[in-house]
């Protein structure tokens, strides 16, 4: 495989991390892109790449990993970093499943963004993250040892970062790649049921604590959680409720000769950092 150049976006979180690793060992000339480059101490190259603003690099490259901060919904930002780039610069899209036809999620407005520019790309669309246990709810389950979310009996294709982190890099550097590739399992579970699962593995003890919308807000607000938060929180889990999609198995097996990770099995390689937040939960 001919060496190529790379540049990964958000190399510092759960997917950015999995894909350097994924890449690692495979000859490439690998650029992480950073607000701050100082603050890096991995072994590859940084340079300073803000997508809030728009700006990054000069330097050309092969493939791009394009992350969206979690509190940009703009996509204008993307224009203007994208239009100092080649159009055969190949743009691997960290999207989300649904973005095909959802149309008002950020997501879809920054797909629409590269399409209509012109670049080669690829859009990874992942179903409901299993480090969302650990990231964006670990603050309530470290407090309550509970998970506190509008989303009723809806289920979740879980996914882990590792899988994700595999398929794009499998994108950024295969010959040829189709515009999309679905990184999910094809079984839907809801949180009691995940919570069950992630419970026998780790030996935790969370619980689900299903709110209403009105219900939901007012936990999160006396929780001092922003307004911004909660929108996230209901666009992810309440918005689905209303046009529910049966789960579709993904490319994973397809592209990495294996099955996906389960979340049994995320739990098991995760027991030390669930179990942390267990001990920290005050009983409820």
């Amino acid at each position: 495989m001919t060496p190529r150049r790379l540049l990964v976006t958000g190399a510092t979180g759960n997917v950015g991390r999995e894909v350097l690793r994924a890449l690692g060992g495979g000859g490439h000339d690998v650029t992480v892109g950073l607000r701050d480059p100082a603050r890096w101490h991995g072994a590859e190259p940084a340079v300073a790449l803000d997508l809030a603003t728009g700006r990054g690099p000069d330097a050309a490259f092969d493939a791009i990993f394009l992350m969206r901060p979690p509190a940009l919904a703009d996509p204008a930002p993307f224009r203007r970093f994208l239009s100092t780039h080649a159009r055969d610069t190949r743009i691997v899209f960290l999207s989300v499943a649904g973005a095909e036809t959802k149309s008002y999620l950020p997501h879809a407005k920054i797909e629409a963004v590269i399409r209509e520019a012109g670049f080669a790309h690829c859009f990874v669309r992942p179903g409901y993250f299993m480090e969302n246990l650990t990231t964006t709810l670990a603050d309530e389950l470290a407090r309550t040892g509970r998970v506190v979310l509008p989303a009723g009996k809806l289920g979740f294709d879980w996914i882990s970062a590792r899988d994700v982190g595999a398929m794009a890099a499998w994108a950024m550097t295969a010959g040829t790649v189709p515009e999309a590739l679905r990184v999910t399992t094809g079984h839907a579970m809801d949180f009691a049921a995940a919570l069950d699962a992630v419970n026998g593995a780790a030996g935790t003890g969370f619980r689900y604590a299903p709110k209403s919308v009105a219900g939901f807000v007012a936990h999160a607000r006396r929780q001092g959680q922003p307004w911004s938060y909660i929108a996230v929180m209901l666009l992810l889990h309440t918005l689905p409720r209303l046009r529910p999609e049966a789960p579709r198995p993904g490319d994973v097996e397809r592209i990495l000769g294996r099955a996906p990770e389960t979340l049994s099995d995320w739990a098991a390689r995760n027991a030390d950092a669930l179990r942390a937040l267990m001990a920290d939960a005050a009983p409820t």
